[in-house]
């Protein structure tokens, strides 16, 4: 399969994602989950609340432990930023990845489309992939978070693999891309 480095969570049997919005920003994350561990994230918004902050703690601990055995001593600013900077890359969770502020950049770049369709179309995997997969009950910063089964990201790994590249290439505009 040829999927770029950001596609690769499409690896997985199944997968949830979430848009949040923050202050004045819209970030989307994506979770590698099994299916029975996304049932029970997803069953109610409590026990979604729960997962999210677990989480967050998680990760923020392992930043703290990872910072907190370096040895920086001596070392001029740039060396203290790549150590701090490698540690903390070393911390991230395979299993979690966040767009943050890129999905909509990245929706064009596969579809052609900059226009905003917040929902699952049928026969359409490069658009699903910002904008599809199954919703559950539970909210997010913004909307619910959705899912996507394992026939969906085969059938969207099989669409990003198939995917033109000549043609996202060509559509990389930044000017363009920025209106």
């Amino acid at each position: 399969m040829k999927n770029t480095k950001i596609f690769a969570v499409f690896c997985v049997t199944a997968f949830l994602m979430q848009f949040q919005q923050t202050s004045a920003s819209i970030l989307v994350e994506y979770y590698r989950l099994p299916q029975a561990e996304r049932k029970k994230v997803t069953q109610n918004q409590a026990t979604w609340d729960k997962f999210k902050t677990h989480l967050i703690k998680a990760q923020s601990q392992a930043i703290q432990d990872a910072l907190g055995k370096l040895q920086l001593d001596g070392l001029s600013r740039e060396e203290r930023f790549a150590k701090m900077d490698a540690a903390i890359r070393k911390t991230r969770d395979p299993a979690h990845f966040n767009l943050e502020k890129d999905w909509h950049i990245i929706a064009y770049l596969l579809t052609g489309d900059a226009n905003l369709k917040e929902e699952h179309l049928p026969n359409a995997p490069l658009h699903n992939v910002i904008f599809g997969g199954l919703k559950t009950s539970v909210t997010t910063g913004y909307g619910p978070a959705r899912y996507f089964d394992a026939k969906l990201v085969a059938e969207t790994a099989a669409a990003l693999a198939g995917a033109d590249r000549k043609i996202i290439a060509a559509r990389y505009d930044p000017a363009a891309m920025k209106k």
